[in-house]
């Protein structure tokens, strides 16, 4: 299965960060203000996983 966050991570091991569930019935305000603030705290969480990846793949290398 190709999920979306490996394809651009070229890591596995989000898969316990990456929660993608619908309930059957409608969240109460507080399930849904609180899965909105951990969408973004997961989001954040992955951006800064990207600049740190991207910096050390951009970084060149000194030789002595």
């Amino acid at each position: 299965m190709d999920l979306a966050y490996v394809s651009i991570t070229g890591n596995c091991n989000w898969n316990h960060v990456i929660v993608n569930r619908h309930p059957l019935g409608p969240n109460s305000r507080l399930n849904a203000a609180r899965d909105l603030f951990l969408h973004g705290i997961i989001a954040e969480y992955l951006y800064r996983y990207l600049q740190q990846q991207k910096e050390m793949n951009s970084t060149p290398i000194k030789l002595p």
